[in-house]
C-alpha cells in the first residue's frame, strides 16, 4: 500500500493539534454562589458537556468547589431538580458567560418570572483578574454610590458591572463610608473593615433591610489564599 502524500499527513496533523488546542481553551473551572439561604437550600444541578452534577455545597457567603465547565456543543445549564416542566423533566436555566472569561463565578439569583425561579449572573473570578488583597464591588442597589476607603473615593455606578479597589500595603483596619452620589451629606454606611494582602473580598452592595442600620448593606464573600494553599497541600 502506498503512503499518503506528505502534505495530507501534515494537514491532518495540523487540524488534530488545532482541535486539541481548542478543547483546552474551552475547558474552565466554574464555581457557584447562592444569592440567599432559600436558594442554597434548593436542589439544583449543573449540566455541562460531561453530564449533570448536583450542587451540594451552595452557600450565600462562600464559593462552591470548582466544577468542570468545559464548553462544547451542549450549553451550560442550571438544572432545577425541584421544579418540573410540562413533560415531567427538571426545568433548566442557561448559564451565559461572556467571551474571554476563564474562571467564572456564577451567582444564582431568584427570578419569580422564570419557571425555575432562578436566573444567573456570571463574573470573572480568576486571581489574575481579581487580585489578592483587593475588593471587588457589585452594586445591586440601582443607586449611584460613592465608596470611601481610607482616603480613596471610588465611584460605584448603579449597575452590576464589577468595580475593583486595591487598598495595598500591609494588613490593617480601614475606615470606610458610602454615600449616594446625588446626596453627599447623608452617610448611608460607615464602618471599619479589615484589609489583608492574603485575602480578596467580593462585596455585593444591596438595599438595607433595616432602616436603623442604614440604606445599604454589604454582603462580603471572602477568599483567603493561605487556606486554599492548605487545602491543595492536603490533597497531594
Amino acid at each position: 500500500m502506498s503512503k499518503p502524500p506528505a502534505f495530507t499527513v501534515t494537514v491532518a496533523t495540523v487540524f488534530a493539534v488545532l482541535f486539541a488546542f481548542q478543547g483546552i481553551l474551552l475547558a474552565m473551572p466554574i464555581r457557584f454562589l447562592a444569592w440567599n439561604d432559600e436558594i442554597a437550600a434548593r436542589k439544583i444541578g449543573f449540566q455541562s458537556g460531561k453530564g449533570v452534577s448536583e450542587l451540594e455545597d451552595l452557600h450565600p457567603y462562600a464559593r462552591s468547589k470548582p466544577f468542570d465547565g468545559s464548553v462544547g456543543e451542549t450549553p451550560l445549564l442550571l438544572v432545577a431538580s425541584d421544579r418540573k416542566s410540562a413533560d415531567g423533566k427538571p426545568v433548566t436555566v442557561e448559564i451565559k458567560i461572556a467571551s474571554g472569561v476563564t474562571s467564572p463565578l456564577v451567582i444564582i439569583l431568584p427570578d419569580p418570572k422564570h419557571p425555575s425561579g432562578l436566573r444567573t449572573f456570571a463574573i470573572e473570578d480568576s486571581p489574575g483578574n481579581f487580585a489578592w488583597g483587593s475588593v471587588r464591588f457589585i452594586n445591586a442597589t440601582g443607586k449611584h454610590l460613592l465608596f470611601r476607603c481610607d482616603k480613596t473615593i471610588t465611584d460605584l455606578p448603579g449597575s452590576w458591572n464589577p468595580v475593583d479597589i486595591a487598598p495595598g500595603g500591609a494588613a490593617r483596619n480601614m475606615i470606610v463610608q458610602a454615600v449616594a452620589k446625588d446626596d453627599l451629606k447623608d452617610i448611608l454606611y460607615s464602618g471599619v473593615w479589615e484589609h489583608s494582602p492574603e485575602i480578596r473580598n467580593l462585596v455585593i452592595v444591596v438595599p438595607g433591610a433595616d432602616v436603623r442600620t442604614g440604606v445599604v448593606d454589604f454582603k462580603t464573600i471572602p477568599e483567603d489564599r493561605r487556606i486554599l494553599a492548605l487545602d491543595a497541600a492536603s490533597k497531594e
